[in-house]
């Protein structure tokens, strides 16, 4: 009588065995590694290998000591992309504080000074047209007409280059852009343009 109690004991035991083979634990995921090509940039890598441009700090982050500045990387740099691409809050600030002001060229320093010109009456509303033909005026053009203090009614967006306002404190400035003086506007296009090339505004302006 004990003979079928451990016969159908093994059998249980061996079938218990059969069905854990046939679910082995997944192995993790890790990072892959992608060849800038030329006319990349952390946000179009991260917008081919996430689906969201928004993950190109956690990118950065992963190669920072090969890439001191995030809007600058060289065609043919090896990068290493996470498997995860969530970006803490402490990690956009370190992202945005690394990218480095562009230079500006020095001022001509003519021998005679000329004299100073007449001061012109300022405007009552700044405006800013950019230089003719770029797509810096072109952006201008297409979001406020050169009207540094415009404000989109429908989208909240503002300023010389539609900011909305979750934009321009992503990039890391306080209160609204139509309220920020024009410099402060062009210091955050110039920000942005490092970071996604003109893909925060060629797709809708045209430019």
């Amino acid at each position: 009588m004990l003979l079928p109690s451990i016969a159908a004991g093994s059998s249980a035991k061996a079938l218990m065995a059969v069905t854990i083979s046939l679910h082995p634990v997944t192995a993790p995921h890790h990072s892959t590694f992608v060849t800038v090509k030329a006319g990349n940039t952390l946000s179009s890598i991260s917008q081919r290998v996430y689906g969201t441009p928004a993950g190109w700090p956690a990118i950065w982050w992963a190669n920072r000591h090969r890439v001191a500045n995030p809007g600058t990387i060289r065609v043919g740099q090896r990068l290493q992309v996470p498997a995860s691409h969530t970006v803490q809050p402490w990690l956009s600030r370190r992202a945005m504080a690394a990218i480095a002001p562009r230079p500006t060229a020095a001022p001509a320093v003519s021998a005679a000074p000329a004299p100073a010109p007449a001061p012109a009456p300022a405007p009552s509303v700044a405006a800013y047209s950019g230089a003719p033909g770029s797509f810096q005026a072109c952006v201008i053009a297409a979001e406020s007409g050169g009207n540094a203090g415009a404000v989109n009614p429908y989208s909240g967006a503002g300023g010389l280059y539609g900011f909305l306002p979750s934009t321009w404190q992503a990039l890391g400035y306080s209160g609204l852009p139509q309220d920020a003086s024009v410099a402060e506007q062009n210091a955050a296009f110039a920000k942005e343009y490092a970071l996604t090339g003109g893909g925060a505004w060629a797709p809708y302006d045209g430019c």
